[in-house]
């Protein structure tokens, strides 16, 4: 038997099996070279007693069945030389370790019921995945032999693709489909990765973004917003059409929302620092919300509920960058708004910029105008228009005309 808490030159011994053992599941060679490079840490120990407890592990590896040691000749008789797979199951019943391919199995066998009706790409990257556990790799830094979590992961991608996280803080998400609060959060390094797989997240640059973007936040970022309206927040009713600039408030204690007075217009801003003067420079009772980037699922449900609260003939604009991420961000809130419609605001004027766009922008934006929805009209528009790109911090605010 292997000892279950190996001693220093024991470990040494034992990381020498599994390093042999990973090499053979990966399809490699059946024998480890004891040498300066393949062995580093056996030639680290030098005193003969060290040595000696570290061969007495091997032997009993060998005793096993597993491996078979090969010596020098003559005066270099005590010099292993090399070790030699005889058995790898064997073997590795002996470390007290699963083979690779029995990891993959068991992950397979979990996982089969889940992934059944994955979307493609999700299938691909998991079909992509098993195939790397079965050869003792690592995809998406998660080892086949931590099982749990390499299931964990798949499935918390399968529920997320499902949008099964909308509505629900991080933890409640957890708890749903887990049964524990922590457990997406412990995998959120090795999600994002995943989750990019999908071609309509592929865009996010950060997990960060992409988790905002998903609604996979311990909570919703807070509502920054301006206007005429009163709202059922947190089973009180509240009407904050006196107060500037602007107040904040969290999104999913928003029950519903309803204007006091008349709207001229509702404006949506991507960035901050627009946003903050806007409802400082500009003083009408226009309904002007933050997006805080891309509109996180809460803010997306506030907009939804304003498309159907405000009457026909208001009109809803939309303020952004003039780059791919704002023109994302535009075909988000014109996604949330479809019974109103949303127009580009301050989007498409000249304005100096001396940056032109790189290829890779140019080849995105002329994918993106080849569509019919709001967004690829503004792509075009940029294009036909030779427009670059733009932020919008370099523009000075202004009331959207005709409001």
């Amino acid at each position: 038997m292997s000892p279950a808490v190996p001693s220093a030159r024991s470990q040494v011994a034992r990381d020498l099996l599994l390093k042999l053992l990973g090499q053979v599941d990966r399809g490699g060679r059946d024998t480890l070279p004891i040498g300066e490079r393949s062995a580093r840490d056996y030639f680290a120990v030098t005193d003969l007693g060290g040595r000696d407890a570290i061969h007495a592990y091997l032997q009993n590896a060998e005793a096993a069945g597993g491996v078979t040691l090969e010596w020098g000749r003559g005066a270099a008789a005590q010099d292993l030389q090399r070790i030699r797979v005889k058995d790898a199951d064997r073997l590795a019943a002996w470390l007290g370790v699963r083979r690779a391919c029995a990891n993959a199995a068991a992950i397979e066998e979990q996982l089969a019921p889940v992934m059944a009706d994955a979307p493609a790409w999700l299938h691909e990257a998991y079909a992509e995945a098993l195939a790397q556990w079965r050869l003792g790799d690592s995809p998406f830094r998660a080892p086949a032999a931590e099982t749990a979590s390499a299931v964990r992961l798949f499935r918390v991608a399968r529920a997320v693709a499902a949008g099964e996280q909308e509505g629900l803080d991080l933890r409640r998400f957890s708890v749903r489909l887990l049964g524990d609060s922590k457990a997406v959060e412990s995998i959120l390094g090795r999600l994002g990765g995943l989750l990019r797989r999908n071609p309509e997240w592929s865009q996010w640059d950060t997990d960060a973004e992409l988790f905002q973007a998903l609604g996979l936040e311990k909570f919703p970022p807070p509502l920054f917003i301006k206007g005429p309206l009163v709202l059922d927040y947190g089973s009180v009713q509240w009407d904050m059409t006196p107060l500037r600039p602007y107040v904040a408030l969290s999104p999913d204690a928003v029950t519903d929302i309803r204007s006091t007075a008349y709207v001229p217009y509702l404006l949506t801003i991507e960035n901050l620092a627009s946003f903050q003067r806007h409802v400082r420079e500009v003083q009408d009772s226009g309904l002007v919300i933050y997006t805080a980037g891309f509109p996180a699922p809460a803010l997306a449900r506030i907009l939804a509920k304003l498309d159907r609260r405000l009457p026909a003939d208001c009109p809803f604009y939309h303020w952004g960058d003039r780059d791919l991420g704002g023109l994302r961000i535009y075909s988000k809130v014109a996604e949330a708004c479809p019974a109103h419609g949303v127009q580009p605001h301050l989007m498409n004027g000249s304005d100096g910029v001396s940056r032109d766009w790189t290829p890779d922008e140019r080849r995105s934006l002329r994918r993106a105008a080849s569509g019919g929805e709001a967004a690829a009209r503004l792509a075009a528009q940029w294009i036909s228009e030779r427009l670059r790109p733009a932020e919008q911090e370099s523009i000075d605010p202004e009331a959207p005309r005709g409001s």
